[in-house]
């Protein structure tokens, strides 16, 4: 909370209170109808704050928050941003525990927005004072029936999940997801601009909170990124599971080229990297966030295990061919459906698998005669006749090494009560007994019976479609799998800004030159393919034996980022050729206004081209990347990323990603690649961005030339934000795009 210190003491009396004022109250304004309504029954000594004393809604009214005669627990503040403040101020002076505050017209609404929000900060900062918003619907205490909430209500149980969201909107919307899944909910809150109490003081609050067990979170973008992460650590040392509805996936157009790293690390996928790293399990919309924190919340904390395999046993065959269907593609395609999609974007512990179980076929058929396929398993009738038989399949099930987790297809609807017992008793004794989750689950999406809450047990769950069923099996994986954290090492020798002549701006801002960039490259320890630059093309014949004599020569413009686009990447040129084919290019050059500075390399023979880059502007923070090289880079969009800092077993870790069983082992009977220089690269990469913190944008390197004998930078491109320490010269970044370079 900005000035003072966080923790759950400090929201205590603003999320349980026990005494409320309403400032701002009239029976003419739809809001305050609906505000005041969810409190006149509530268990709370409520107060009614209004500018023209009287009766409102029956009660009577005072005429400021001071009348009311002490301190109240939570303030609600109805009136519009203006007063707000002044509210804020009034409840600083008197000692309250909180204020609520609705209004907009703050940050969100420019320079004088801002400055109001500021004056409201400052207020509250000197008391120690949490405010809920501004910008905001509110917040819902499901346990006690509190709600300080401008919102519709909705009936929704009390239980273990706690909301945090930065949508009013959403929030509601969250509620009502919760409702359809029989899901009881500890608290609802409505964040807003997080003025004065931030995503991280909500988060430690619910940490220490002994009825919250599982905690969900709506954002559009983290605002301190570092505390909400250090409170997910608390979060998940003390067992409770943190799950994430990040907003705003989809990439936006970009007009302005720049690198490939930029374009490649969009603020979706950062977020993404990062909420892998510290185990939190992430959302991709409100019925995939409630379907997560559904089975998380059901299953007892000291019962989850990872789980990659399962079963779906279905009471038809019908079922049973749909299950099949929804498992290839409903939940394997549930994290590349963004519009920003990669290949690499199916990630580690989201694959939930569905083995043949060939090893347990001759049990089940000895029950099932007939049963051609044993996952999924159709039940048929004769065995749901038949509770011992019911008994023994889940038993070989659940006892299968091959399987993690077991799920189970059935009515559960609110008239489906007796009906349900047919399957739930026998699931509820094989849970009971086995070490492993059994999901009970509707077909369809229909809403799930009030019964449920009380009709499971130990390591039983319910859920709401097969496809939230193994969604929400898989984030036990995800919650169970952080990433080990790296500790920062003592930073690595600044590298200071580079001489103004070393900088070209072209077509995508101020760049280091293609010499400065190699020549840096080389220094950092990384193997760069020999080159000349040459300004005029009649110097080539002095300058030739510095390549060796290479019979098949890349001659390019030298200083262009996207020099594919021009036209102006020449192949395979023989020696004798390299002055006509460099005047050719010098003269693209110069229709197009770029800088006409000829390079002149060997043209290196490989077993691939690997990609490696480093972006220092992300959300997040810095981000190191790697991925196939060359114009593939952005065709297949197969990249691999960590945010830094990173050390050498991460970044093993991101080439397992890429594939150890593919281009290290070599393809369709090719060479594979020199694993271990790959991976100093891209080590290497990442250093020199911290080394150049403050100057270095970005950094592709691309391609870099992959052999079983090493890897050998062929082309870099590194962007330049500061060009000059004395100067102070800055070229800010500006939108960022893909092309082939």
């Amino acid at each position: 909370m900005a000035g003072s210190e966080p923790g759950a003491g400090s929201l205590d009396r603003l999320l349980n209170p026990a005494s409320v004022a309403v400032v701002g109250v009239s029976e003419r304004r739809p809001m305050s109808n609906v505000a005041v309504g969810h409190l006149l029954a509530a268990p709370v000594e409520l107060h009614l704050v209004s500018p023209r004393p009287g009766v409102a809604y029956g009660r009577s009214t005072v005429a400021s928050l001071r009348a009311v005669g002490g301190p109240v627990d939570a303030v609600f503040s109805l009136v519009g941003a203006a007063g707000s403040v002044g509210v804020v101020e009034e409840a600083a002076q008197l000692g309250c525990g909180g204020v609520v505050v609705v209004a907009s017209g703050f940050a969100e609404a420019g320079d004088e927005g801002r400055e109001r929000q500021d004056r409201l900060a400052r207020a509250a900062a000197g008391a120690a004072l949490p405010v809920c918003g501004p910008n905001c619907t509110g917040l819902v205490n499901v346990t006690s029936g509190v709600s300080l909430f401008t919102g519709t209500a909705v009936a929704v149980p009390a239980g273990g999940v706690s909301l945090v969201s930065s949508s009013g909107y959403l929030m509601r919307a969250a509620m009502a997801a919760a409702r359809e899944r029989n899901l009881g909910l500890r608290l609802a809150v409505s964040a807003g601009n997080e003025a004065v109490t931030v995503l991280a003081d909500y988060l430690d609050f619910l940490v220490a909170d002994p009825l919250t067990r599982v905690i969900t979170v709506v954002i559009e973008k983290l605002r301190d990124p570092a505390s909400f992460f250090a409170a997910v650590e608390r979060a998940r040392a003390a067992g409770k599971p943190v799950v994430v509805l990040k907003l705003g996936r989809s990439e936006r157009a970009r007009a302005i080229v720049r690198s490939h790293t930029g374009a490649l690390t969009g603020e979706s996928w950062v977020y993404d990297l990062a909420f892998r790293a510290a185990g939190v399990v992430d959302a991709r919309d409100v019925d995939d966030l409630m379907d997560r924190a559904a089975i998380l919340a059901q299953l007892p904390a000291h019962r989850l295990r990872p789980v990659e395999r399962i079963a779906v046993i279905a009471s038809s065959g019908g079922v049973a061919a749909l299950a099949s269907d929804v498992l290839a593609s409903d939940v394997l395609a549930a994290d590349v459906r963004a519009a920003d999609v990669r290949a690499s974007d199916v990630r580690a512990g989201e694959e939930v698998e569905t083995p043949e179980l060939t090893e347990i076929a001759d049990e089940v058929r000895a029950i099932i005669p007939g049963a051609e396929v044993v996952n999924p398993l159709d039940l048929t009738g004769f065995t749901m006749a038949r509770r011992e038989s019911l008994d023994d399949v889940l038993r070989i099930y659940l006892a299968a090494e091959a399987l993690d987790a077991v799920v189970v297809t059935w009515w559960l609807d609110e008239e489906d009560r007796e009906r349900a017992e047919v399957l739930l008793g026998p699931a509820r004794e094989a849970a009971r007994r086995a070490g492993k989750p059994v999901v009970l689950t509707t077909v369809q999406q229909s809403r799930l019976g009030s019964w449920t809450a009380t009709a499971g047990g130990p390591g039983l769950a319910f859920a709401r479609g097969l496809g939230g069923a193994v969604r929400g099996l898989a984030a036990i994986t995800r919650h169970l799998s952080p990433q080990p954290r790296v500790r920062p090492a003592a930073p690595p020798r600044p590298i200071p800004p580079p001489r103004p002549a070393d900088v070209v701006r072209g077509d995508a801002g101020a760049m280091l030159s293609f010499a400065a960039t190699m020549t840096l490259l080389a220094e950092r320890g990384l193997p760069v393919a020999p080159w000349v630059v040459l300004d005029d093309p009649a110097d080539w014949p002095a300058r030739a034996g510095d390549l060796g004599g290479g019979a098949q020569l890349v001659v390019k413009l030298a200083d262009v980022a996207h020099r594919t686009e021009l036209g102006a990447v020449r192949l395979g040129v023989a020696s004798g050729k390299v002055t006509a084919v460099a005047a050719e290019l010098q003269a693209i050059a110069a229709a197009h206004g770029v800088p006409r500075t000829v390079a002149v390399q060997s043209q290196l023979a490989g077993a691939g081209e690997a990609f490696v880059g480093y972006q220092a502007r992300t959300d997040l923070g810095p981000v190191v990347v790697a991925g196939l090289g060359g114009i593939l880079v952005e065709l297949t969009r197969t990249v691999v990323g960590r945010l830094l800092p990173v050390d050498g077993a991460v970044v093993e870790s991101m080439l397992d990603e890429l594939g150890g069983a593919t281009v290290f082992r070599g393809l369709r009977a090719g060479a594979g690649w020199d694993r271990s220089a790959l991976a100093k690269a891209v080590l290497a990469v990442a250093e020199l961005g911290v080394a150049g913190a403050g100057w270095i944008g970005s950094i592709d390197v691309n391609p870099l030339i992959c052999s079983p004998s090493g890897c050998v930078v062929a082309d870099a491109l590194v962007l330049v934000e500061r060009t000059d320490a004395a100067a102070g010269t800055v070229t800010p970044p500006p939108g960022t795009a893909a092309t082939e370079r």
